[in-house]
């Protein structure tokens, strides 16, 4: 188990770290702590910098990742991929909060209401 910790972690969690056999990694503060999740995977993290990372960071991380399974095979096609993988969570989320409305949706996703229609008919999202 990998736990991240901030300098000054309280000592109840430090010994629950310590009791759980975890390797430790401290941070001298949550700039550093936010870099080292943006780069790495923990366990468990300090709550202090629990909070979701930003998006970019996020897909960046996956993006290492998905070059790192490759093992130096050469991949195509990553940037259609991305915008895939990216493209329907973000309409499907418009649409809910938008009730289903998809001229509310398109305002909010800042496109027009017959883009929106294309992409969801391409997106094949009911």
């Amino acid at each position: 188990m990998r736990a991240l910790l901030l300098e000054g972690a309280p000592a109840p969690l430090e010994r629950a770290c310590a009791a759980a056999n975890a390797e430790v990694t401290r941070a001298a503060s949550a700039a550093e702590g936010r870099a080292l999740l943006a780069r790495e995977a923990f366990d468990l993290v300090d709550g202090r910098l629990a909070r979701p990372l930003p998006l970019e960071w996020e897909i960046r991380r996956r993006v290492d990742v998905f070059y790192a399974q490759l093992q130096g095979h050469r991949a195509t096609g990553l940037y259609q991929a991305v915008l895939r993988e990216v493209e329907r969570p973000l309409i499907t989320a418009a649409l809910a909060r938008a009730a289903g409305v998809r001229a509310d949706a398109a305002r909010v996703l800042g496109i027009d209401r017959g883009t929106l229609a294309r992409r969801i008919h391409a997106l094949r999202i009911r």
